[in-house]
């Protein structure tokens, strides 16, 4: 990091990163890095590196330019959001770095720049309930008047012992009655399971903004997976669910991307 103090311009150079956190269970995250500025008073200007494959710790060697007068500097803000890039789902982001420059000692040379290591740290943007996330995409067909949520995978699930899991949805309608209820089929009970499948509700559009989904982690056990148990739910308002709107305008489906799960 160095400042050219007659210009302005401030200097971020991303040199590597090493160990970096993921939510894959599977393999490694693809990461790309937000870069910011957050001037008091002024407007946030963000850039953003390219992505790298399947990795924890890339070699970055990229820089970032910041116009900021010298005398501004100590109050500002350097914000790194760390982002995984998925093409089938909403990009997550993983991890984040904020630095205040004011208690740096930033380098007036761009020869001899200030070079250091900064903690990157995991991002929950839901506060870590600890119940799971699920991930999923809704769809509306509007001339058959059907409702479609494809449900890939749930993962960080509070498994209990011996048993199966399985994901529950209902539709509930504005008096709080279960007007429909299906499940996908049973997973070994593991804290993160892959489901690909769709369940398809029959929603007539004028209904959309008066239904709710819930959505339940279900852990089976016993005979036949005859006692159940709720070990993580969330309830999904559809007129809040702006994708699914997006989706029904545009007539395309919505992008997969995780829900957290609350306490049953």
């Amino acid at each position: 990091m160095s400042l050219d103090a007659n210009l302005g311009l401030l200097t971020v150079s991303l040199k590597q990163a090493y160990d970096l956190p993921s939510k894959r269970q599977d393999d490694n995250p693809n990461p790309y890095f937000r870069v910011a500025l957050d001037i008091p008073d002024g407007t946030k200007t963000q850039q953003q590196t390219k992505t790298f494959r399947a990795t924890t710790s890339p070699e970055i060697g990229e820089d970032f330019y910041f116009q900021i007068p010298a005398a501004h500097i100590a109050s500002c803000r350097l914000e790194i959001m760390v982002y995984d890039y998925d093409q089938f789902s909403v990009d997550e982001c993983v991890g984040y770095c904020w630095l205040t420059l004011g208690r740096l000692s930033v380098s007036l040379e761009k020869e001899n720049p200030t070079v250091f290591w900064a903690e990157v740290l995991p991002y929950d943007e839901n506060g870590g309930s600890g119940f799971g996330e699920v991930l999923f995409s809704l769809a509306y067909l509007s001339q058959a008047q059907r409702l479609t949520m494809n449900i890939f995978k749930a993962r960080n699930l509070r498994c209990r012992g011996d048993g199966a899991i399985s994901i529950r949805v209902s539709l509930i309608g504005n008096d709080e009655k279960r007007l429909k209820r299906k499940k996908t089929v049973s997973r070994r009970n593991v804290r993160n399971a892959q489901f690909n499948e769709s369940l398809t509700f029959g929603v007539p559009k004028r209904s959309l903004c008066d239904v709710s989904l819930e959505i339940e982690a279900m852990h089976e056990s016993g005979t036949f997976g005859m006692t159940t148990e709720v070990i993580g739910r969330m309830e999904l308002p559809l007129h809040r669910c702006k994708d699914l709107w997006r989706a029904i305008i545009h007539e395309e489906k919505s992008q997969a991307r995780w829900y957290p799960l609350e306490e049953p």
